[in-house]
């Protein structure tokens, strides 16, 4: 697994639930207050997701597109075989993974640093 994968996968698993404490917390204290109608966080991660599930859909899409044409054009050069196949789709698999997980744990990264400052 590349370094990159395995760091936003390390993202998703260790922050994000960090990251939902601490945005529960922020919602029961405006719950309590009385202010959770105008809680910015809640519309901020509304748009967050979408943007992040958007931009993850594109790069995900681009990426296959792209590895598809590579072996294409590797197969009709007569630089890869049926027989290689399989051992090339591995690397690609692993590629369209990493952009489309990207999104997710660049924001979860930010939010998580974000939402710890406001702590302290």
């Amino acid at each position: 697994m590349s370094g990159k994968l395995s760091n936003d996968l390390f993202s998703l698993w260790f922050q994000a639930p960090v990251v939902i404490a601490l945005r529960s917390q922020n919602w029961a204290a405006s719950l309590q207050a009385g202010t959770l109608n105008s809680n910015p966080e809640l519309h901020r991660m509304v748009s967050e997701k979408t943007a992040a599930a958007t931009e993850s859909a594109l790069a995900l899409n681009a990426e296959l597109m792209r590895n598809g044409m590579k072996s294409v054009q590797r197969f009709w050069l007569g630089r890869q075989s049926l027989s290689t196949t399989s051992r090339v789709s591995t690397g690609l698999g692993r590629s369209v993974v990493a952009k489309s997980v990207r999104p997710f744990a660049k924001r979860v990264r930010a939010n998580a640093k974000r939402l710890g400052k406001k702590r302290r």
